[in-house]
């Protein structure tokens, strides 16, 4: 990857997660009846401003913020899509080429709100954004609405003001697809071309040259280093510092680190008795974590440093959690996965990312975090940690006590790219910045058993998919 494509996927990763931030509000918001409460005051302010505009800015503007508050009344995604629509209307080279990740982001956020799921189709959702008919039907429903909170009020209707707006928006109804085309089109254009263009960027292959033979046909002398910081990519840099070691231990030592201080720090489990940051084995706790106080269980109850670890195929964590922030329950049990590449928030990409096991069960494969997986697993772990689960004897009953939770951390970006590059650079991770920018950096956090078991099924969906090719015709 080249400095330049380095670069730019970290602005990218940025611009998609200032608008993720506030993504899970925004969806709630587009839920009625919140939806015709914002819509309704936005598209009667908008008509307002639309009215009075005295420059061809202002009427931009004006046109923007009502076709805003018409998407903000699409039932479950308008909320999120305004939030988007803003965002790109402000800077659409910047946030452009995410507009699909956050698409995707958008409709999964709305299907853990509504009973009713949305399908991920964000190409479809896009062009709805733009559908006139559509939107003028949506237009009509907040013009009724508007127009008839109007009439409540003696004194607006001693104005005209429920007759003057009804008039003012049937008008503007009948504008919309010039106004659609004027305004909304391009950004919807600049989502599509631009996401491409991104996707075709990716592509590319590394500026890290290729391993060549000598002319005596030697091997290279592993002693070497094989690549720079400056002009080598990521992964060329890990293999050359830790030439000995398998890259996966190394990247997962550093996702395990900021996923244990993510459930620390960002969910408040035992944050304020854990005292021994980045320290590991070394590191103590206050008030021990149970079954009755919060704070990671297994591992010794200690949380790990930014360093390598071993071949493990356990649990990352098992953590005594929160219920407030653990859909209800007690334990929380993590799994964690580390990239030197982008980290994607689709279920899709996340699936890829789970192992699969030699072994069935029930004529299926056993996947990672499927409940099988786990259960087998918690029954390996110290007496001491299983307090919790005494009198369940069947495993695969534990799930009635935990929720699963899967983090992805990039190493591209922050927390991720200044942990990798202090374990690259022999420093301590810590020493810049004390809670790991973990509540600035990007962290894909998927939880709560509806989404663990979609994405459990995508992996199955894949499995099948991959064995079906493989069969003869």
């Amino acid at each position: 990857m080249s400095n330049e494509h380095f670069h730019e996927e970290q602005a990218h990763q940025k611009a998609y997660a200032e608008i993720i931030k506030d993504l899970a509000a925004a969806v709630a918001s587009s839920i009625p009846p919140a939806s015709f409460v914002i819509a309704t005051a936005e598209v009667a302010k908008a008509a307002w401003d639309l009215h009075e505009a005295k420059t061809n800015h202002e009427a931009l503007e004006a046109k923007f913020q009502l076709l805003m508050g018409i998407i903000c009344v699409i039932p479950g995604i308008g909320g999120g899509f305004r939030l988007a629509f803003k965002s790109l209307f402000k800077n659409p080279q910047y946030y452009g080429p995410v507009m699909f990740d956050i698409v995707v982001a958008i409709l999964e956020e709305a299907n853990r709100h509504l009973p009713k799921k949305v399908p991920l189709n964000p190409e479809g959702y896009l062009k709805l954004m733009i559908d006139v008919p559509k939107l003028q039907n949506y237009l009509n429903q907040i013009r009724i609405k508007a127009v008839g909170e109007l009439n409540q009020h003696a004194l607006m209707r001693w104005a005209g003001a429920p007759k003057a707006l009804d008039t003012f928006l049937k008008s503007l109804s009948s504008q919309l697809s010039m106004i659609i085309a004027e305004v909304l089109a391009p950004l919807v254009r600049i989502a599509i071309e631009r996401s491409l263009l991104r996707r075709k960027n990716s592509a590319r292959t590394s500026n890290v040259p290729n391993k060549t033979k000598t002319s005596n046909n030697k091997p290279k002398d592993k002693s070497a280093p094989t690549v720079t910081k400056s002009r080598g990519s990521l992964t060329a840099r890990i293999k050359s510092k830790f030439q000995d070691t398998n890259m996966n231990f190394i990247i997962g030592g550093v996702g395990e680190h900021i996923a244990d201080y993510y459930c620390l720090e960002k969910l408040g489990w035992g944050k304020e008795h854990w005292d021994g940051h980045d320290k590991g084995t070394q590191g103590i706790w206050t008030q021990q974590p149970s079954s009755l106080h919060l704070g990671k269980l297994n591992d010794g109850k200690k949380l790990n440093k930014n360093a390598s670890i071993g071949n493990d195929t356990g649990i990352d964590g098992f953590w005594r959690a929160d219920p407030k922030n653990n859909c209800g329950k007690k334990y929380a049990i993590i799994e964690v996965k580390a990239t030197t590449g982008v980290a994607r928030v689709t279920n899709k990409y996340v699936a890829s990312k789970l192992g699969v096991l030699s072994e069935k069960h029930k004529g299926k494969p056993v996947i990672q975090m499927d409940h099988y997986w786990i259960g087998t697993r918690i029954k390996k772990l110290p007496d001491s940690v299983q307090d919790g689960f005494i009198g369940i004897h069947d495993p695969e009953h534990f799930s009635k006590l935990y929720t699963r939770h899967i983090i992805v951390v990039s190493l591209l970006v922050e927390p991720g790219l200044s942990h990798i590059d202090a374990l690259l650079d022999d420093k301590k991770s810590d020493a810049a910045d004390p809670d790991h920018a973990i509540h600035n950096g990007i962290v894909v956090h998927k939880y709560g058993e509806s989404t663990i078991d979609n994405i459990i099924q995508e992996k199955h969906r894949r499995l099948k998919n991959k064995a079906n090719k493989k069969k003869p015709n």
